[in-house]
This record gives C-alpha cells, sequence and structure tokens, in this order.
C-alpha cells in the first residue's frame, strides 16, 4: 500500500493540472460535447467532481447508490484496478457508473472548479483523519474493500485519464 500523504501530494498535482486545463477551455466550448456522445468539458469536471464527493460518501459511510456483488467487486479489484495500478494509467474508456455520470447542462467553470477543489480536500482532509484514527480501508461500490490510499491513487490516475479530454478543448 502506497503511503497516503505521498498519495495526497500527487492527487494535489493532478488535480492542479486538471483544474489548470480546465481554465484553458474557453466558454464557448464548456459546454459542447468534444463529439457526438462524448461529454462536454463541463461534463467532464462535474464527473471528475462526482468522483471525488462519491469517494468522500464512501469513506463517511454515507453512500447511497447501487454496490456490486462481492464476486463483481473481487473481480474489479484484481483485474481492472490491479492493472490499472501497474500500467499507471485508466485505460480503455469504461462506462461511468451512475453515481458519478454528469448532468446534461454543466455548470458555468468558476463552479464546478470550485466544487472540484473543494471536493479534493474535503476527501483529503477526511482520508489523513481516518488513517490518524488507525483507518485503513472503506468499502468501495465496485472494487470492495479497498485501502485509503489505493481509493486516491484510482482517483488520481481518474483525473489524469480525463485532462486530455480537456485540452483537446482548445485546440
Amino acid at each position: 500500500m502506497a503511503n497516503l500523504q505521498v498519495v495526497i501530494t500527487a492527487d494535489r498535482q493532478a488535480v492542479g493540472a486538471f483544474v489548470a486545463a480546465a481554465r484553458r477551455v474557453p466558454p464557448t466550448q464548456w459546454a459542447l460535447p468534444r463529439a457526438v456522445g462524448k461529454w462536454s468539458p463541463g461534463q467532464v469536471t462535474e464527473h471528475v467532481a462526482l468522483a471525488y464527493e462519491q469517494s468522500r460518501r464512501m469513506l463517511l459511510g454515507t453512500f447511497t447508490g447501487p454496490v456490486q456483488p462481492w464476486v463483481l467487486q473481487l473481480l474489479a479489484r484484481w483485474i481492472f484496478l490491479r492493472l490499472m495500478f501497474k500500467r499507471g494509467d485508466f485505460g480503455k474508456a469504461a462506462v461511468a457508473p451512475e453515481f458519478i455520470q454528469p448532468g446534461e447542462s454543466p455548470a458555468p467553470s468558476a463552479d464546478l472548479l470550485a466544487r472540484l477543489e473543494t471536493a479534493m480536500r474535503d476527501l483529503e482532509t477526511d482520508l489523513t483523519a481516518a488513517s490518524n484514527d488507525r483507518r485503513t480501508h472503506l468499502d468501495h461500490p465496485v472494487f470492495g474493500r479497498l485501502p485509503l490510499a489505493d481509493l486516491l491513487r484510482f482517483l488520481m490516475i481518474h483525473t489524469q485519464h480525463h485532462q486530455p479530454q480537456l485540452s483537446a478543448a482548445t485546440t
């Protein structure tokens, strides 16, 4: 398991790079899908913010979304997550679970970026507090029992995966 504080620092950098890329998206492009069937930069940003918000709910035990059967959690953790951590990237795009699907019309850039930064800081604070209380794992609805640092590693790689989708909107 990775050291939580090291992963927090790396995640802050990933979110910072994502936010910087999002700020470069012209306002006229913010709500326009990148292609047919793809999300707009605003929807991508909302999706990433939702991932942090829902992860915090998982940590706090207030998550109310659907939970995969344990056998699917085991497969997702041992195949998808392990491969993702080994490669350091998200791999091929997958369909996001409903609980982190963005809405049809994204909020303004400043609002969503503030929401993302707040969600990241709140999760980071709560992960640190949980770790200080000697808590080592949480129950994730897709991956099952997950070390705290691995949750944040997943979110970091997920955020890095979506950042190029923002850059595509600036070209």
